[in-house]
């Protein structure tokens, strides 16, 4: 689970005959990232799946944050 400063914000849009399914992920309300599927048979589907990769982004941005610190090194440029 992410920690309470992050936020995901989903959206929707026609593309064609599909629907293009959006997550903003915020964290203390700046954006971070933008992630997005495309072919979900239902809204539920879409933000489930949207949830999950939502969450391992975040623990894959944490991991390499965690990472740098323990090592010395800064942000990356």
């Amino acid at each position: 689970m992410a920690p309470a400063d992050w936020m995901i914000t989903v959206g929707c849009e026609s593309v064609g005959a599909a629907v293009h399914y959006s997550a903003d992920v915020r964290r203390s309300g700046a954006q971070v990232c933008r992630l997005s599927i495309i072919g979900a048979a239902s809204e539920e589907e879409a933000r489930s799946r949207l949830a999950l990769k939502a969450r391992l982004w975040i623990d894959e941005f944490l991991s390499r944050h965690r990472s740098e610190d323990m090592s010395g090194g800064g942000p990356l440029p």
